[in-house]
């Protein structure tokens, strides 16, 4: 078989992997991480080989060099482009902060619309709330001894951090917007 062929072969194989690895890598990732030292990446592997073939392609068709020499300058090349991936995309990307969440008590003094109607006393509702990142809907309670209806505007006076509960109140509402009229 001709050396291109088994380049061609090569970048085509590990390009096809590439791509599954992008649509399926939590799967490859837990098989790297398995391998003894858990240090190789399947990102890192597969780009080595692609770059490799790829490189020794592109120069067996366009210098005359013979194929041991075409074989350890493309290898070289992917080192050096491979290494320069990891550095610069990879190893920033995987320490970045991939969580937008937030704690309950960041709700606090926000307001939220009632979808399901919190009934008295304990009863419990919901209140859908809009932040920057969602709309999310909360088990809500009422701090008031009455029920508030589906589709009334509260705002968050507290939370129930143990059972995970908005403390809820349209009094509260009342009296900030009575205190902007009155200003």
């Amino acid at each position: 078989m001709d050396l291109n062929t088994v380049y061609l072969i090569g970048l085509i194989a590990a390009g096809s992997l590439t791509l599954l690895n992008a649509l399926f890598g939590d799967i490859l990732d837990g098989l790297f991480e398995s391998a003894p030292g858990g240090f190789l990446n399947p990102t890192v592997v597969l780009s080595f080989i692609a770059v490799l073939c790829g490189s020794a392609l592109i120069l067996d068709t366009a210098f005359p060099f013979s194929g041991l020499a075409v074989f350890g300058l493309s290898a070289g090349i992917a080192f050096v482009l491979v290494t320069l991936l990891h550095m610069l995309v990879l190893a920033p990307l995987s320490r970045a902060e991939s969580s937008v969440g937030f704690h309950l008590k960041d709700l606090i003094g926000d307001y939220g619309e009632v979808s399901a109607s919190i009934g008295k006393g304990d009863d419990i509702g919901e209140v859908i709330v809009k932040t920057t990142f969602s709309i999310k809907g909360y088990p809500a309670r009422s701090v008031e001894e009455d029920s508030i209806p589906g589709g009334e505007e509260v705002q968050i006076v507290d939370v129930d951090e143990e059972n995970q509960i908005l403390i809820v109140s349209r009094e509260e509402k009342k009296l900030m917007m009575e205190e902007r009229i009155n200003d």
